[in-house]
């Protein structure tokens, strides 16, 4: 093929035409230049969270000391002080100086969360093991399972004192400059002394230790810390924060006031509550000393009950302490009338109106408009039902120990559903006078009115310029006819009127405006004079109306069934009025003075076994052997022998108000705690002659190693009592302890043997 011929070379551009620049390459398509021999790039800086904790280990850990040792120095103060009484010991002291120290620490770490449980285990003299559910001992045979207390209260007074002191100790830190760095070294160093003094608050006393979990102390209370002093050290900066949100500062102050009221509240309350339990003759002074502790919680009882509401209390089970059986009920304004007279009624309402009252002063006078009133009473009736489920004691027994032996629950507390109830009553009423009781005393919200009105708004400017700088005057600024003042020139120059101004006719561009007509603005309505009596007392008369109608309304409409079977202070204990048992043994079927009242039909009885008819109202066949050991907790113990391993326990618990089934259910949550290896067989609802019950079988290990069997059948009699048959025996030889179980139930019935 030819070769391609050359092209002609393109034409020179005319004279004066400016060269054209190629186009740009974008960067995106540009490969970067190689860096120079030697470079090495800059390694990236550590993180804003390395920055602020290297702040925090790099701090001043001195004066962070400081501030916490106010804190850990008040628990020990008020931990010695609690220690010192010996509690009645006399010249013979088990508890001696120190584990009463510890034992105050371990009381007064409930404050943040810790715990106090006593355990003991409980040795006897058999070589086997067995456990009843219900918590005794069979003579010399070991229970081979620990027994255990759990007390659960929230001394608030603790709270509240703790973080009092944080805060004081956090003020002096600020004042120094310190952050939220400061807040983070302050929080932990206060959180190591708590989880110091947990750790000592376990002493072992007699057999007996004692566990106030102190690791859950110590995360309470680092909770606590964080959020308090955060909040001191960046004060500044979140008013400077705040001041640029009106909504975040209206809930912020609204909640300062509702903190106010709140504190105010149960200070007045606590002092009641205080003053009346000082004045009872059976209290003594370290029974004062010990109720220092909880004034919030007594302080929250009170209100409860001066705005209408009541105390609760639940008892079940069987203890040395409480006697046996289950009694539920409740402390009220009836209940204190009752206990009291009419006039104890009339000062409990009396103090309930001066609560609320104190809670619509406080929201009146520091609110700035009525929506902040309402939340100020919003957030304190939250407040207030956090407390009051706060401040209720339980305890939990099981087993022999320190003394109080049995097995059951002790719940005291407020109830919180009325609380609620009675406290939006109250407090809607004290936010609904709130601006009458503020406007009455003078007060108003931060702005200066009663917190009932608008916000104030600047003035729109003047058209003649700015606002009138001489001495204040009423009315707006009119201006006069133009004269110069002395010694003043006026300066040359046409006259401009102000905008929105229309010269008057014949005034020309270079006229000053005409003299004006000033006009005097007519005088404001004299106030009228309020008669300070008569407001204040139709004030009160109209929160009384509101508060404690609506209060002796609303129980009126509760039905509290104060007559029902259990609820009642006679309830408890009636299986205590039992004679003492002494066997009626035949060797036949029950005499027409035992006869049964469950079946009418005779029992089988078989070779062997014989009727024992009890005297705590029940009969049934055991072997010929076997006898009544005793009675304890309002259990009858049968055995062939003392010390035996078999065991037959028949529990009466009158008035029962819960199920077979449930009492099972609870009763399986202390036995999985305390016994080794608890393995449940079988645990089911069932009928037992007609009568609702439960069937609870089940196995565990006891101290020796050994393999314990144990099965309970128990239900409710039509009167309401709750009869519990209990076998237990070892696993190897638990064919024959069956037997003597099966036959127990076959020939079971209830007597009316005295």
């Amino acid at each position: 093929m030819p070769a391609t011929p050359p092209q002609p070379a393109a034409p020179p551009p005319p004279a004066g035409t400016p060269a054209v620049e190629p186009p740009a390459v974008p960067a995106y398509m540009t490969r970067p230049a190689a860096p120079p021999p030697g470079y090495a790039p800059v390694p990236a800086g550590p993180s804003p969270a390395a920055l602020f904790f290297g702040r925090v280990v790099r701090g001043d850990w001195a004066g962070s000391l400081k501030a916490a040792v106010w804190p850990s120095g008040l628990i020990v103060g008020l931990a010695v002080a609690l220690a010192i009484p010996d509690y009645g010991q006399g010249d013979d002291v088990v508890v001696g100086w120190s584990d009463r120290l510890r034992i105050a620490l371990a009381m007064l770490l409930q404050a943040f969360g810790g715990g106090f449980e006593v355990r003991a285990v409980v040795t006897g003299g058999g070589g086997y093991g067995g456990a009843s559910p219900y918590g005794d001992t069979y003579g010399d045979f070991d229970p081979g399972g620990q027994r255990q207390m759990t007390l659960s209260l929230i001394p608030l007074t603790v709270t509240v004192l703790w973080i009092a002191a944080l805060v004081l100790g956090a003020r002096g830190v600020r004042r120094q400059g310190g952050g939220l760095d400061a807040a983070v070294r302050i929080s932990a160093l206060a959180t190591a002394a708590v989880l110091v003094l947990g750790l000592y608050a376990q002493p072992e006393i007699e057999g007996l230790s004692l566990h106030s979990s102190p690791v859950l102390a110590a995360l309470g209370a680092l909770a606590l810390a964080l959020v308090t002093t955060c909040a001191v050290l960046q004060r500044d900066v979140a008013a400077a924060w705040l001041a640029q949100r009106p909504g975040a500062r209206s809930f912020v102050r609204a909640t300062g006031t509702a903190v106010r009221a709140l504190g105010a509240v149960l200070l007045l309350c606590g002092l009641i509550g205080y003053l009346t339990y000082a004045t009872q003759d059976d209290v003594h002074g370290t029974a004062l000393l010990t109720a220092l502790p909880l004034l919030p919680n007594i302080a929250l009882m009170v209100l409860s009950v001066c705005w209408g509401g009541s105390v609760e209390y639940d008892m079940r089970g069987q203890a040395d302490l409480l006697g046996s059986g289950t009694e539920h009920g409740a402390f009220g304004l009836g209940e204190l009338s009752d206990a009291a007279n009419d006039w104890a009624l009339v000062g409990a309402l009396a103090a309930g109106l001066v609560c609320a009252l104190i809670v619509g002063l406080l929201a009146g006078r520091r609110s700035a408009d009525r929506r902040e009133q309402v939340t100020a009473g919003g957030l304190f009736l939250l407040g207030f039902l956090a407390l009051t489920a706060m401040s209720g004691l339980s305890a939990e027994f099981s087993g022999n120990v320190a003394d109080i032996g049995g097995s059951g629950t002790l719940d005291i507390s407020p109830s919180v559903a009325d609380a609620l109830l009675f406290g939006l009553l109250w407090v809607g009423g004290a936010v609904l006078v709130a601006p009458y009781l503020a406007r009455m005393t003078g007060g108003g919200g931060p702005g200066g009115g009663s917190g009932g009105g608008s916000p104030a708004y600047p003035a729109p400017p003047s058209p003649y310029g700015p606002p009138h700088q001489g001495p204040p005057h009423q009315g707006p600024h009119i201006p006069g006819p133009y004269t110069p003042a002395p010694g003043q020139t006026p300066a040359p120059g046409p006259y401009t009127p102000a905008p929105g101004h229309t010269p008057a006719p014949g005034q020309g561009p270079h006229t000053p405006p005409a003299q004006a007509t000033v006009v005097e603005p007519a005088a404001p309505p004299a106030p009228r004079r309020r008669r300070p009596v008569l407001v204040w007392g139709a004030t009160l008369v109209a929160a009384l109306v509101l508060g404690g109608g609506a209060t002796a309304g609303t129980l009126a409409l509760l039905d509290r069934h104060d007559d029902a079977p259990g609820t009642s202070a006679n309830a408890r204990g009636k299986g205590s009025d039992r004679a003492t048992a002494a066997q009626d043994r035949t060797g036949e079927s029950p005499s027409a003075e035992a006869s049964a009242t469950t079946d009418p039909a005779e029992p089988v009885v078989p070779d062997g076994y014989s009727v024992i008819a009890d005297t705590a109202g029940f009969a049934f066949a055991l072997p010929d052997n076997w006898e009544r050991q005793g009675e304890k907790d309002h259990q009858v113990t049968y055995a062939a022998a003392p010390g035996d391993t078999a065991l037959l326990k028949v529990g009466v618990i009158a008035d029962a108000p819960y199920t077979s089934y449930e009492n099972f259910k609870a009763l399986e949550k202390t036995t999985t705690a305390n016994q080794r290896n608890y393995q449940q067989i079988q645990l089911s609802a069932n009928t037992f002659q007609g009568r609702p019950g439960a069937r609870w079988e089940y196995t565990y290990e006891d101290k020796s190693g050994q393999t314990v069997h144990a099965v309970d059948q128990s239900y409710i009699a039509e009167d309401g009592t709750e009869y519990a048959i209990y076998v237990t025996e070892r696993d190897v030889d638990w064919v024959a302890a069956r037997e003597v179980f099966d036959t127990a139930l076959s020939t079971w019935m209830l007597n009316d043997v005295e």
